[in-house]
C-alpha cells in the first residue's frame, strides 16, 4: 500500500473511531449505557487498526467508567 493511501486509510480509521466515540456520547446522554459501551468498544476497534494508541487508552478509560457506573 503506498504511503497516501495508507495515511487515507488512517484517517479515515481515525474519523470512523470518533464519529463513534460521539454516537456514544448521545447514547449516554440518552441513559443508554450498553449501547454508548458497544460504539466504543467499536470505536476501539477502529483506533487498533489505525494504530493510534492514545485514542485508544482515552477510549478504554470511558469504557471503564461505564462498567463502574
Amino acid at each position: 500500500m503506498s504511503d497516501k493511501a495508507s495515511d487515507q486509510l488512517i484517517k479515515f480509521l481515525s474519523k470512523k473511531g470518533d464519529y463513534y466515540v460521539e454516537l456514544a456520547q448521545q447514547h449516554l446522554h440518552d441513559n443508554e449505557p450498553e449501547k454508548a459501551k458497544e460504539l466504543l468498544e467499536s470505536a476501539v476497534s477502529f483506533y487498533t487498526k489505525a494504530g493510534l494508541k492514545d485514542k485508544i487508552e482515552e477510549t478504554r478509560k470511558r469504557i471503564e467508567a461505564i462498567s463502574k457506573k
